[in-house]
């Protein structure tokens, strides 16, 4: 719980802030005391810097009443004072019809509930045509329904990229929206909303931090092991992912204690903008792309203190098969820990560049069925911690890193791109 409690002291940490340069300094200093010895920064640019100041709303006609908003990431101002504006309930969005409907001139639209779903990538191409197009159309401001129940609201991009996009926007409580949209059914509605947020143009800078611990007999062949640094600015993030730093630092502080190394190198990772599209983990396998049929596995921590299930390594039956053997004297210890090759969670974390690069990985699976709770919400604090899971999560971590490290073989070999797990 130390490095947890540490980490969470430090506040929110998102990329490009300057609490996540905070972050990562407390982070390397953590893996020089916990006795690595090659610790250092890799940096690589986000298109831009943002962070959130201001946003509230209200209904102003046909009635009445406050409106719960929060900005969505990455958006830009809607100036620097509170605006009046009617608002529009649009039913098509695509991007070549908008310039189509009329009307539309100094309005706010309220976008349709939920989510086409897909490849992020095509969502995310979508979602900037239809931004643009609304600029384009006149439009001031546009607001999207949060998904979460009884109104509340949780931190989330427009658009994955970390490059600010073309219309202020904001989510809105699902609740409001469906009133907002009732009314508009019955005649004109107006909205007071200030939209204000504080915009860095890039490119700004960001630092992993990786710490190698040396192989005693294959030193230039190493497995990653690796959490996101960074996290949402509305909560200190215990969950997501404090406790998966944690866990790294912990497992990285077991290892080294021990009298022997593993045969391969481990490099511990934490990376930078993961919550706007794994941003530090593809920016390090592309740095590293000449040198990647070095890289044995990934093992990624981003699940929580839920309880610890297992790994999971998506689509890979033959990782499992060589797992499961090599690990079960140092887990066997720790409980019930399981493996699976579905695909979990893997392309929504660090996992994913390493997964399409070919390379095995070991994705850490807990039981999530209260995670939503907390995700991305300002409950996600050092309270709703489970410390026994977060022990246990350690222990898996660094028992299987030790595992696959020091095991006589590679787990399984690096697909070629013509074979690899596709998403």
């Amino acid at each position: 719980m130390e490095y947890a409690r540490g980490l969470t002291a430090i506040g929110p940490r998102l990329a490009g802030s300057a609490n996540y340069e905070r972050a990562a300094e407390w982070a390397a200093g953590q893996l020089r005391a916990a006795g690595i010895e090659r610790v250092g920064f890799e940096p690589f640019t986000i298109p831009d810097g943002w962070e959130r100041e201001r946003a509230s709303a209200r209904l102003v006609a046909p009635v009445a009443r406050p409106l719960q908003v929060a900005a969505l990431g990455w958006t830009p101002s809607l100036g620097d004072e509170e605006i009046d504006a009617q608002v529009v309930a649009l039913d098509d969005v695509a991007p070549e019809n908008i310039s189509a409907q009329h009307a539309l001139t100094g309005r706010i639209v309220l976008l349709p509930p939920g989510d086409a779903g897909g490849n992020p990538a095509t969502q995310a191409a979508r979602k900037r045509a239809l931004d643009t197009a609304l600029r384009a159309a006149g439009v001031r401001a546009m607001l999207s329904a949060d998904l979460e129940p009884g109104n509340s609201l949780s931190a989330r991009d427009r658009t994955f990229g970390a490059a600010v996009g073309a219309l202020p926007a904001a989510q809105i409580g699902r609740d409001d929206a469906r009133a907002l949209r009732e009314l508009i059914g019955r005649g004109p509605v107006r909205i007071a909303i200030e939209l204000r947020n504080r915009v860095t143009p890039g490119p700004v800078t960001v630092r992993n931090v990786i710490g190698e611990l040396r192989g005693r007999e294959r030193p230039d062949e190493w497995i990653v092991v690796g959490a996101h640094l960074d996290s949402w600015d509305v909560s200190p993030s215990a969950q997501d992912n404090a406790t998966g730093v944690a866990m790294v630092l912990d497992a990285a502080r077991a290892i080294a204690a021990l009298p022997d190394r593993p045969r391969r190198s481990i490099r511990f990772a934490l990376w930078g903008a993961e919550e706007q599209g794994q941003l530090g983990s593809t920016a390090y396998v592309r740095a590293h792309e000449a040198e990647l049929d070095r890289v044995v596995a990934n093992l990624n921590a981003d699940a929580g203190t839920g309880r610890q299930i297992g790994w999971t390594s998506p689509g890979r039956s033959d990782v499992i098969d060589a797992v499961r053997p090599l690990t079960r004297p140092f887990l066997a210890p720790l409980g019930g820990v399981s493996f699976d090759s579905s695909m979990q969670y893997a392309f929504q974390s660090d996992g994913a560049p390493f997964i399409r690069a070919g390379i095995p990985l070991l994705d850490l699976n807990a039981d999530d069925s209260t995670y939503e709770d907390i995700h991305h919400k300002d409950t996600d604090t050092i309270e709703r911690v489970d410390a026994r899971n977060l022990a246990i999560g350690a222990g898996i971590v660094a028992a299987t890193a030790f595992a696959v490290a020091d095991a006589p073989t590679r787990i399984g070999p690096r697909l070629d791109p013509g074979s690899r797990i596709r998403d």
